[in-house]
């Protein structure tokens, strides 16, 4: 596989009063010279994702995005760990709120089916229009093995490196 090229601050959550945040983390590569690696970008959310999006959609780009990690907090994801799961499909999203009120945010569909937006899980029930931003050959069920298998290898780097520099030595407890 790939190298990966980054540093731990790249990885390191970003705290809001209760809670670590999620992160977004985008595998980049160089397409005219693959093997140099893959770069790893952290963006904080949808509005900085399609930003990148953005800088790189150019045609003489040499750069490509090979792959988009949601990294979602133990406070978010039910365990002790932080889990990094693959983007398969991002989109830009209006959910139901409070009463006739609805919010327009961008929103994560992940390999495992679950949906999620910055900081928060959504409830599949509460999307009332999904627009597709981004979306991976294998979103809508379709089996592609070499994706798969960089996809799986991808989010179980990602995983190992966020939780080796956002949780404390083994010998400490979290808080």
């Amino acid at each position: 596989m790939a190298a990966l090229q980054l540093s731990a601050r790249q990885l390191s959550a970003t705290n809001n009063e209760h809670s670590p945040s999620t992160m977004l983390i985008v595998a980049v590569a160089n397409v005219a010279q693959p093997e140099q690696g893959v770069e790893i970008i952290k963006r904080i959310s949808g509005q900085n994702l399609i930003d990148l999006f953005n800088e790189m959609d150019r045609p003489d780009a040499e750069t490509a995005i090979v792959g988009v990690l949601f990294a979602i907090p133990p406070a978010l994801n039910g365990s002790a760990r932080w889990t990094a799961e693959n983007v398969v499909d991002f989109a830009r999203v209006k959910l139901k709120g409070r009463g006739e009120a609805f919010m327009d945010t961008y929103a994560y569909r992940l390999a495992s089916k679950a949906v999620f937006r910055d900081n928060a899980k959504v409830e599949p029930a509460d999307i009332l229009d999904w627009r597709s931003l981004y979306e991976t050959s294998n979103a809508r069920g379709e089996v592609d093995a070499e994706l798969v298998a960089h996809q799986t290898w991808l989010s179980v780097v990602i995983t190992r490196m966020v939780n080796a520099v956002n949780l404390p030595d083994d010998g400490e407890e979290p808080e």
